[in-house]
């Protein structure tokens, strides 16, 4: 059998893309990261390759990208596992839509649409390195959203606005539920400047709370 130097080329270009996205998923500590992503493209990539392959072979059969249509559907339920909601907030969608353009990338490699796929894996990089740092200048100006989580004391309303007064937090926005188990969620919207970390440790102090989150509202 004849070694096919363009199909190793697209597989290796595939690899190498996937690769480079990858990595950048990796070092933000996102779920589907290096690996993940070149398994991706590389997939994508060689099943528009067996399909062309195939066609070449067997030029009657009329529908001959059946099996790469079938890569964006499934593609995304691979990216659907990354996506977590939880409360009002979901994560994980940049990187299912990372997964999915990956394995777009890898179909045109895969057809010998190289110019293409290099642009795409350079935009891929600018959204999600430069478009972040404008995501986070939006969003500090949102705010930053304190999600808090123990058990009511009876008293909690009043210390925790006694910690916001200390430190002259301005509450942006309130929201404050108990159960009949006593078990207490409050969710308190502030400005995105003031300093978390000694906020946090003033709210872990105060009776009955378990747990303290925050995040910037996007």
């Amino acid at each position: 059998m004849e070694i096919d130097w363009e199909v190793i080329l697209r597989l290796f270009l595939a690899m190498l893309f996937g690769g480079i996205i990858g990595y950048e998923r990796e070092s933000a500590h996102r779920p589907a990261g290096f690996r993940t992503n070149i398994l991706v493209c590389l997939g994508a990539s060689l099943i528009v390759l067996f399909e062309l392959d195939y066609h070449n072979r067997i030029p009657s059969v009329s529908d001959h990208l059946r099996m790469a249509a079938q890569v964006v559907t499934g593609v995304g339920f691979l990216g659907a596992g990354t996506i977590i909601h939880e409360r009002s907030h979901v994560t994980g969608l940049t990187t299912a839509a990372t997964i999915w353009v990956t394995a777009a990338i890898g179909m045109a490699i895969g057809g010998g649409f190289y110019y293409a796929s290099i642009i795409s894996v350079f935009f891929v990089l600018l959204s999600l390195k430069f478009f972040k740092m404008l995501e986070r200048h939006f969003a500090m100006k949102k705010g930053r959203l304190v999600t808090i989580s123990g058990e009511s004391k009876g008293d909690f309303s009043k210390k925790l606005n006694d910690v916001f007064n200390k430190r002259k937090v301005p509450i942006l926005d309130i929201e404050i539920s108990v159960d009949m188990k006593r078990s207490l969620e409050a969710s308190v919207r502030i400005p995105a400047h003031i300093d978390i970390d000694e906020l946090t440790e003033d709210i872990i102090k105060i009776d009955g709370v378990s747990k303290v989150t925050s995040e910037l509202l996007i």
